[in-house]
């Protein structure tokens, strides 16, 4: 039998200084991107009442969803997701404040997923919620915290692909389409099953080219020639307002600069019980799962008494380091080794204390039976520094060359 003490569970791990120092520096420069635009930090619990979760629609199932109970019986759960516990805060505790409301976190989220394809259990999340707008612009400024966000954390080559549920949604109840019938059609649509996809229009009483435009629907992604293409005869004012809020979209962000980096996919419909409008996902080399995605949610804080337009994103960081590799970076000293003579101890404790409260990390090399000795530990601890003092209190401050 294993000894079990010896070993995380899967979809678990543990974080060892080097990658944390990674993880730190991505976290900063991220953070620090959208704190200049005024997005602000809160932090919600770690666990919740099953209740918060529970109903919010196909995002996350509560399967996935890793449950416990309290010392009265009522079910709680580990936080699968940070969007919902903050459309709560947003209900509960600040929707009196001015909107709209920007709002930024990180923190970890746990989900019972199946651990295959470097699917983790406990993972974690940076994003923003912009709630209390249902305006297009809205829609953009979380792109560009997107945009930014992304490229802060050190990669330069993405792609975002932008849609609109609401598009696909007018279709279908231009189509007399419900439930079982709406998840079949974007289940064809996801797999780009075209034969399938014209085998159920034809069913369908609808005009030829809205059947063509449905048919097409997997494939109809690009650049901004897409709304010409989309914008077909008979269409509804459901999918028409859907496509001209997406326009409107794509114009600020070209307006803006943004449109190398954005691609349109009309035909990207995951999840479209929890989104309610536009939709993106950002892709990068080297992972096989979108490194960030968001999208609107315009029914989500309703769920907790109080509606209103929101929008947001969340990145994932294990992918966002998995997409950067080790990228050659090395990792810098910093810092000081301290050793002292015997009999300079307490000076090398001081030393070490004055660096401290200068704001410079300080170790004290205890063990070490000589100045050639304390060397090789703080070359091999990572210092910048050595100090030597010696048994007169005397300092010697040595450099320590990047190939020592």
């Amino acid at each position: 039998m294993s000894d079990w003490k010896l070993h995380t569970p899967a979809g678990v791990s543990d974080i060892l200084p080097g990658e944390y120092k990674r993880r730190e520096r991505i976290i900063r420069s991220v953070t620090e991107v959208l704190r200049r635009m005024c997005y602000e930090p809160v932090e919600v619990p770690t666990f919740e009442f099953y209740d918060v979760y529970s109903g919010q629609g196909g995002q996350i199932s509560q399967e996935t969803m890793f449950k416990f109970f309290d010392e009265k019986g009522r079910i709680l759960v580990m936080r699968p997701d940070m969007t919902t516990s903050i459309a709560r805060v947003f209900a509960t505790k600040t929707a009196s404040l001015p909107l709209p409301q920007r709002y930024s976190y990180v923190g970890n989220v746990f989900r019972a997923e199946q651990t295959q394809g470097a699917r983790q259990r406990e993972f974690t999340q940076l994003g923003v919620e912009l709630i209390g707008s249902d305006r297009p612009e809205a829609d953009a400024e979380v792109i560009i915290a997107a945009i930014e966000a992304i490229k802060a954390a050190g990669i330069e080559s993405f792609q975002v692909e932008i849609g609109q549920v609401a598009f696909f949604g007018g279709l279908a109840e231009q189509a007399g389409l419900e439930g079982d019938d709406v998840e079949k059609l974007r289940a064809r649509i996801d797999a780009k099953d075209t034969w399938g996809m014209t085998e159920l229009c034809k069913k369908l009483d609808l005009d030829e080219g809205v059947k063509e435009l449905m048919i097409s629907l997997p494939y109809l992604f690009g650049g901004e020639e897409v709304f010409a293409k989309a914008r077909v005869p008979g269409l509804n004012r459901t999918s028409l307002a859907a496509l001209d809020s997406l326009g409107r979209v794509y114009s600020i962000l070209k307006t803006c600069g943004y449109e190398d980096y954005v691609s349109i996919d009309l035909g990207m419909l995951q999840s479209i019980d929890y989104y309610t409008g536009l939709i993106f996902k950002c892709y990068t080399h080297g992972v096989g799962f979108p490194i960030c995605a968001g999208g609107r949610y315009d029914n989500l804080t309703s769920g907790f008494g109080q509606p209103a337009g929101a929008v947001g994103f969340a990145m994932g960081l294990n992918r966002i380091m998995t997409a950067l590799g080790d990228r050659g970076e090395k990792e810098e000293r910093e810092g000081f080794g301290v050793w002292g003579e015997y009999g300079a101890e307490r000076q090398a404790y001081r030393f070490a204390e004055k660096k401290r409260t200068e704001g410079i990390p300080a170790e004290v090399l205890f063990g070490c039976e000589s100045a050639a000795s304390a060397k090789i530990a703080a070359v091999e601890r990572g210092r910048k520094y050595l100090a030597i003092i010696d048994a007169d209190g005397r300092e010697d401050i040595q450099l320590l060359e990047e190939d020592e």
